[in-house]
């Protein structure tokens, strides 16, 4: 089997820098989706940082073993692909996917750790999924350090994910939302009846059901599900605040509203109507399904489609795609695969690996008290755990956390001070910079994105 490994790095600096390790979210997401985030790293570190990634298993050769997305709502199209590889996807664990980075960690680091100069360091950071796959490969590792600190950048805990509850994860953050909205009585909250946003919340759904034909959304040939998928798109940071000044527009939908609300009906994308190249499905659905979609116990022990579909459409704000996409391939039974001793447990042996783990307040895909159970949980085994709450961050801290005027987000500050730090202490002093949620739309701040253009790699080695 073939693995493949990306090394960025600035010549004249490859054999003084740290080594960042670096798996990208996502259960089947290429490392080409973080050549940009990569190449910035290392230009802007001047050369302190060298940065490592590798595909989880298989994922490198996602051409081979696809199955578009869009087609995933008509899953018997996939059957082909899945017979023809069923031994491959079944030996796709999260378990052999870590003993992959264990080897690799051996054999590019391990074998020449006494070239490393004492203080250059080997750090882990994963993003999302990632995280939980880096949990698996501290339990196989316990006895065997190989590294010198892991970053777990939005956590999935080891114990108590389930991917069914998703949509009620995104509701949640959007009742968030609409809270920090009514505390905002200048800019948000008095623009509404009773300066009351959160019953214009409930409103904007209650007015369609009783309307029927005559609603806001009927006249604009669409509904609230299909606006309540619009606007899980945007609770991202810098495009959240339009979410309650769109509900305000919906109630009022006066002839201007319409036209706001058909332009935005028009141009926002769905996030799942498009994959990343190269972006293996198959292999994320056959991870998911093993290990994240339930705890397989309790109140989820057999649930239908059509119950998930009824969590979803009781929320005001749903992708649903877990009850339209996910839901029916698992029920097929033909991905997944055993889940072996190391599920939902955390390692059983104490450690003092420097851990630090990143969480924004208002992560739309893993609420807040997700990464402060594992925190409690995770620091009974490990005194050096360092748990960082961003205020006003969504999912991946390290994306989602800006700056106005700022190129580097306040996640990643974090993460790299860290790593620099001759005592793997994070300085948080950027945690009061984050962007500001800005409902009445009043501050003029640019917000500065990573141009693959504009920075050029100086070199690269792979293997």
């Amino acid at each position: 089997m073939q693995i493949f490994v990306k090394r960025y790095f600035l010549l004249d600096h490859e054999n003084s820098s740290h080594h960042l390790w670096r798996m990208p979210g996502g259960g089947g997401l290429p490392i080409s989706v973080m050549e940009n985030e990569a190449i910035s790293i290392v230009a802007t570190q001047h050369g302190l940082l060298s940065i490592y990634a590798t595909d989880k298993r298989g994922v490198g050769q996602s051409g081979l073993l696809e199955c578009p997305i869009s087609i995933m709502s008509n899953f018997s199209a996939c059957l082909p692909y899945i017979e023809q590889n069923r031994y491959r996807l079944k030996r796709n664990t999260f378990t052999n996917t870590a003993r992959d980075l264990q080897y690799i960690l051996d054999v590019i680091i391990g074998h020449d750790r006494y070239l490393l100069k004492p203080n250059q360091r080997v750090i882990l950071m994963g993003s999302s999924q990632s995280t939980y796959l880096l949990q698996r490969y501290l339990h196989l590792t316990v006895n065997k350090q190989q590294v010198d600190a892991i970053i777990l950048d939005s956590v999935v805990p080891t114990d108590i994910i389930t991917l069914i509850e998703f949509d009620s994860y995104i509701n949640y953050i959007l009742l968030d939302l609409f809270s920090r909205c009514a505390q905002d009585k200048q800019g948000c909250s008095v623009h509404f009846q009773d300066s009351n946003p959160m019953r214009a919340l409930y409103s904007y759904q209650m007015i369609e059901e009783f309307e029927g034909d005559s609603s806001c959304l009927s006249l604009l040939k669409t509904n609230n599900t299909e606006m309540g998928k619009k606007i899980a798109s945007l609770l991202y940071p810098t495009l959240m605040q339009l979410i309650p000044a769109l509900i305000y527009r919906i109630n009022r939908c006066d002839a201007n509203d319409k036209v706001v609300i058909q332009h935005f009906l028009e141009k926002t994308p769905l996030q799942y109507e498009t994959s990343s190249l190269g972006q293996s499905n198959l292999i994320e659905f056959n991870n998911d399904f093993s290990e994240l979609w339930s705890f397989g116990n309790g109140k989820y022990k057999s649930v239908s489609c059509d119950f998930i579909k009824g969590m979803s459409a009781n929320t005001f704000s749903a992708m649903h795609i877990m009850g339209d996409i996910f839901c029916p391939a698992q029920t097929t039974g033909i991905l997944g695969y055993p889940t072996d001793e190391y599920y939902r447990k955390y390692p059983p042996t104490k450690t003092r690996l420097p851990v630090l783990v990143l969480h924004g307040d208002m992560d739309q895909a893993l609420p807040v008290p997700l990464a402060r159970h594992f925190y409690k949980q995770y620091s009974l085994l490990n005194p050096n755990v360092i748990y960082v709450e961003l205020p006003r961050t969504g999912h991946t801290a390290t994306y989602s956390s800006p700056i106005p005027d700022q190129e580097e987000t306040c996640g990643w500050q974090v993460a790299i001070s860290f790593m620099l730090s001759p005592t793997l202490q994070p300085d948080i002093s950027c945690l009061k910079k984050i962007s500001p949620i800005d409902f009445a739309g009043t501050t003029t701040q640019n917000w500065n994105q990573r141009k693959p253009e504009i920075i050029l790699i100086n070199g690269s080695d792979s293997c």
